[in-house]
């Protein structure tokens, strides 16, 4: 479905706070940007519907009506020269 990498999620247990069995969801946020649309990631909780895949230790989720926006997203992090990189073919 997705890719994300381990950098990222360290970043994330930083920035966040977060532990083993966290969770966050990805979703469609509406940015102004060249397509108009952006990846939200926020804490939360899935629900028996939601796509969960877990990575590191933290469970990432979609709801089943954005399924469509993180197919075969990919999200990097580059710690030494603070690079944050999300390709997100649905919205290319």
């Amino acid at each position: 479905m997705f890719s994300i990498t381990s950098p990222v999620v360290e970043m994330y247990r930083q920035e966040m706070g977060l532990e083993n069995g966290d969770a966050l969801q990805l979703f469609c946020r509406y940015a102004g940007s060249e397509s108009g649309l952006c990846i939200g990631v926020e804490r939360g909780l899935p629900r028996d519907d939601d796509y969960v895949q877990e990575v590191d230790g933290i469970r990432f989720f979609v709801r089943p009506h954005e399924v469509w926006f993180v197919e075969e997203m990919k999200m990097d992090y580059d710690d030494a020269t603070d690079h944050f990189r999300i390709e997100l073919p649905s919205i290319a």
